[in-house]
């Protein structure tokens, strides 16, 4: 396949003779030999016009105006240009015309905050909703309300930023997600012509490199969960509850608290669970071992449940019908099953703060234990990339470091 060139100049466009005896000046677009022209608006005559270098020759009076006018356009379809060329996208010169001369239209960062976190809520995105309108106040409060235009947003006004959200005392952690919310937003804005792509800051600002937000992912040995299992609480109890969920996430491959939540009875088809992770959207199923069976049971009410009823406690149909008030609802019974837990893991000698999340972690660590792939971990879990995956099992993978380090000794 031949190179692809594409070459923008400006041309006396000699085809067209103009009243007064001028030519149009036209900005022409070649792609593989396909030309297209745009008219700028200017002409001049063909004896004021030097052909070597495409501009006015040194004595039309009005040169240097036309000379700017013509350097001005020419930067604007070379921005363009490398934007499509850096977006890896194919393109045709009328698509480059398109791009490069399509107006930014005009909105505050604060409107265009409102509209992204209004959409989130139609779209049932709530806790991303909550992490959008964090970000926008504390942008109002470093601005002192005042509203600014993406232009505004630079490197310098980025770092004024960062130091304002360290004086409110933000970790390192607290202030990447109030950044990547930042860069998410005006990504957004340029998808929708309301910033440009040259004036983007976090080339430069890369917030990957400034803040350490490692966590350790931490699972529990197959013995360790076994003595979880062991305990015995009165049913119906917050700390048995708490124990329940536990276990299903671990047998329910990984399935994490606001899942668990969301379950209905419809989701439950001949032994197996069909559902949609709420954060990433994949459609995911998996057979339910006898444990996860068992502990089902437990809240069936009766042997033919309504099919629109939450399977477990956590959500009622009748009381939690927004998506905020399901939202806060999971928040809410989330923080005493994590407390819950802390305490079931200090009955069973368990050296590290028990959570939900470690439920899911020890699925993957288990199933690596085990000798499955990576690869089949991340699907089984929905995971979007099997990167994500790996950090799960950092910790796994760590421990067989060491134990080949004993070797050496």
């Amino acid at each position: 396949m031949a190179t692809e060139y594409t070459t923008i100049k400006a041309i006396l466009f000699k085809s067209k003779t103009l009243s007064n005896g001028e030519h149009p000046i036209m900005l022409r677009v070649t792609k593989n030999r396909v030309r297209k022209y745009i008219s700028l608006g200017i002409s001049c005559h063909s004896k004021d016009w030097n052909e070597k270098d495409n501009l006015p020759k040194k004595s039309h009076p009005h040169k240097s105006i036309i000379d700017k006018i013509i350097s001005k356009k020419v930067a604007e379809y070379n921005d363009a240009l490398m934007n499509l060329k850096s977006e890896d996208k194919d393109f045709t010169p009328d698509v480059l015309i398109n791009k490069a001369s399509k107006p930014i239209s005009k909105i505050t960062v604060f409107n265009f905050f409102e509209q992204k976190i209004q959409q989130l809520k139609d779209a049932k995105q709530i806790g991303n909703s909550k992490v959008y309108n964090d970000t926008r106040n504390k942008l109002k409060k470093f601005l002192d309300n005042k509203d600014i235009t993406f232009s505004q947003i630079d490197y310098n006004f980025l770092l004024k930023f960062e130091t304002s959200l360290k004086a409110d005392g933000l970790s390192d952690t607290g202030i990447s997600v109030r950044m990547r919310t930042l860069r998410a937003l005006f990504n957004a804005a340029i998808e929708e012509n309301y910033a440009k792509r040259d004036n983007y800051p976090f080339h430069k600002f890369k917030i990957t490199e400034r803040y350490n937000t490692k966590t350790q992912k931490r699972a529990i040995t197959k013995e360790e969960l076994k003595k979880i299992e062991a305990l015995v609480f009165k049913q119906g109890s917050s700390e048995f509850e708490a124990q329940q969920y536990f276990l299903f996430s671990y047998y329910g491959q990984g399935i994490n608290f606001v899942d668990v939540a969301h379950l209905k009875w419809v989701n439950l088809i001949d032994g197996r669970i069909y559902y949609k992770r709420a954060k990433t959207g994949t459609e995911l199923n998996f057979k339910l071992p006898a444990p996860a069976l068992k502990i089902i049971e437990f809240w069936r009410i009766s042997n033919n449940p309504p099919k629109d009823d939450y399977i477990f406690s956590i959500l009622n149909k009748q009381t939690h019908i927004t998506p905020t008030q399901q939202h806060n609802r999971i928040h809410k019974v989330l923080t005493r099953v994590n407390q819950d837990l802390k305490e079931i893991g200090k009955m069973a000698e368990i050296g590290i703060p028990l959570t939900s999340y470690v439920a899911r972690h020890t699925f993957a660590t288990v199933l690596k234990k085990s000798g499955v792939s990576t690869a089949i971990i991340s699907e089984s879990m929905g995971h979007q990339t099997e990167a994500i995956t790996q950090t799960y099992l950092k910790s796994f993978e760590n421990s067989i470091i060491d134990e080949a380090m004993e070797n050496l000794l």
